[in-house]
């Protein structure tokens, strides 16, 4: 079966025939970029949650027909492509502002853009990964506009996440006896230490721990995700070109404002609060997010455990994070 043949298949799959459905993409100008944005649900009154997506330029729609449908039925789900990332890639530029707070003004543009168009006044802001500090930036700064954050795989410390990345790495290989991985972490020297964390270094460090499973719970690979645009119907071949692009012009601009995140002592929060977390990630390691949580004060604050998951739960274990969604932020969603 050819990918087009896939494509077709699974763009079929993915329609949303009932008349109360609501499926539309379109580009909306945020912070004076296009920005490709994709409104799906099965029925327009239900609450509205934006995924904030991971990477950097790293879109979740590609690969969300995997695991979104279930969501659909209880949520109207926005995806949208951040400035340079995925088919927002085309209307970037050379100038393109990249700065983390940029990405937050973008999310509170497109969530203003939603409540005209949708008629809602909150909605629901599920980050996933480096799409967690504009989720968990935006909760604090502007809590009126929500009903809810849900962490995804959540980055508290970029310093402590490599730090703690690179230890899993280290420990991993040394009990495998693998003389490639110890030869290519040990040449990092005393990492993240004081030397520039380029993005060589840190593909080097993740290579391994990503390897021993920290990206994907008991899988070396997570081949099911990466290639998962190859059979998304909301991109031509040409659109997923734009891809590497993106990545290439985004990840050396946000990188140092990733390692430099710090969100320890920012405590108080007057939104609900639900983390989700992978009890084998190593990509945003847990340890800095539980110490944290602890700390954290909010109208309501849930954790939920993915036994069988590292970084990527809602892949790993769907119908777990089905559940946990309409349990715990369904209710939150129903009072706004």
């Amino acid at each position: 079966m050819s990918d087009e043949t896939g494509r077709a298949v699974i763009a079929d799959l993915c329609r949303i025939p009932n008349p109360e459905a609501i499926d539309r993409t379109e580009f909306v100008e945020l912070g004076g970029v296009e920005q490709f944005v994709s409104i799906r649900g099965r029925s327009t009154t239900n609450p509205v949650l934006i995924v904030c997506h991971g990477g950097p330029a790293l879109p979740s729609l590609p690969s969300s027909w995997i695991w979104q449908r279930g969501v659909e039925d209880f949520f109207t789900v926005v995806n949208y492509d951040q400035r340079s990332s995925g088919r927002s890639a085309g209307g970037a530029s050379d100038e393109t502002d990249l700065r983390i707070d940029r990405y937050v003004d973008d999310l509170v543009e497109l969530i203003a853009w939603l409540q005209d168009e949708l008629g809602v006044t909150k909605v629901g802001v599920l980050g996933h990964s480096w799409g967690t500090i504009i989720g968990v930036t935006l909760a604090e700064r502007r809590p009126d506009l929500l009903w809810g954050y849900i962490g995804v795989g959540q980055v508290i410390s970029g310093a402590e996440n490599e730090v703690e990345s690179f230890g899993h790495a280290i420990r991993s290989a040394t009990a495998d006896q693998n003389d490639e991985a110890l030869a290519e972490l040990r040449a990092l020297g005393d990492y993240p230490g004081a030397q520039p964390l380029t993005l060589e270094r840190i593909v080097a460090c993740r290579k391994w721990a990503q390897h021993y499973g920290g990206l994907s719970a008991y899988r070396s690979g997570s081949a099911y995700l990466t290639e998962s645009a190859q059979l998304s119907p909301y991109y031509t071949n040409d659109e997923l070109e734009l891809f590497g692009a993106g990545q290439q012009t985004t990840i050396p601009a946000v990188l140092p404002g990733m390692f430099r995140f710090d969100a320890r002592d920012r405590i108080a929060f007057d939104v609900p609060v639900l983390l989700f977390l992978g009890r084998h990630d190593w990509t945003t390691p847990t340890g800095p997010v539980e110490r944290w949580i602890e700390k954290v004060t909010a109208p309501s604050k849930d954790v939920v455990w993915f036994e069988n998951s590292a970084h990527l739960c809602m892949h790993e274990e769907p119908g777990k994070f089905v559940v946990s969604l309409v349990n715990l932020a369904l209710p939150h969603a129903a009072i706004a």
